[in-house]
């Protein structure tokens, strides 16, 4: 119960390694606040632990801003959601595909800050959490911008960091290894089991990430054990950044 009396919002909490924070967050005492640009998604991860659920597009200014009015008080901020891309050579991702995949991995941590970080500030500190990739320390072939976007956030991870601190606000940023949720289906298609084989040999601990994982590291850093860390990037990748 070491987020008891405690509330968080968790984007992307839907599936995945959300789904994973938001579950932890609530076995811990924490009010959880499970935002997902899908609503039913987020309905049913709210429904399951007892938490609020809001649709938010964390692209859009409007919808983080209407979020995190429905959200109420909270003093801890998971920024989870994101986009992946499929593995192109540099050239041939579309400039669609760029341009959408900097409106929510990056464009979507300016609208937190200028939406939920006064809220956060206002309840006297706290903690964000941004989740990273470890492609942002050892990158593959082939995700050339989605590691671009994920080497953004540790950047601003460590700058909102020394800025914050006097707040009373700790920023930390966890690095994941893959783990098979949707975005595995959206790198591979239909080649997910060879992708996975592939990803496996790799790892060194020999398995992918789990959603408890990554809710297991995220739940370290929002509490009081963590209260000393902050500007950090926890890796949770079985070692790979070693391997």
């Amino acid at each position: 119960m070491r987020l008891e009396g405690k509330s968080a919002i968790v984007t992307g909490a839907g599936a995945g390694y959300g789904a994973g924070i938001a579950r932890r967050f609530a076995q811990e005492g924490a009010r959880v606040v499970c935002v997902d640009v899908n609503g039913d998604a987020a309905n049913a991860i709210a429904a399951e632990i007892g938490g609020l659920a809001v649709q938010c597009d964390i692209s859009s200014g409007a919808s983080v801003k209407a979020m995190v009015e429905a959200a109420g008080t909270f003093q801890i901020l998971v920024n989870n959601a994101a986009l992946t891309q499929k593995p192109a050579r540099v050239g041939k991702i579309t400039e669609a595909e760029l341009d959408r995949l900097l409106s929510v991995n990056i464009k979507g941590l300016y609208h937190m800050a200028v939406h939920a970080l006064p809220v956060i500030r206002a309840a006297g500190g706290g903690s964000v959490i941004n989740i990273a990739s470890v492609g942002a320390l050892r990158p593959r072939p082939g995700m050339t911008w989605y590691n671009a976007t994920k080497s953004a956030m540790l950047t601003i991870t460590q700058s909102m960091a020394a800025e914050l601190a006097p707040d009373r606000i700790r920023v930390n940023a966890i690095a994941p290894v893959v783990g098979r949720t949707a975005m595995l289906g959206h790198m591979f298609g239909d080649a997910i089991d060879e992708g996975v084989e592939r990803l496996i040999s790799t790892i060194p601990l020999g398995r992918l990430c789990e959603p408890e994982d990554i809710g297991a590291a995220a739940a370290f850093l929002a509490s009081d054990d963590a209260a000393f860390i902050t500007g950090v990037t926890l890796p949770v990748d079985g070692g790979r950044t070693v391997s």
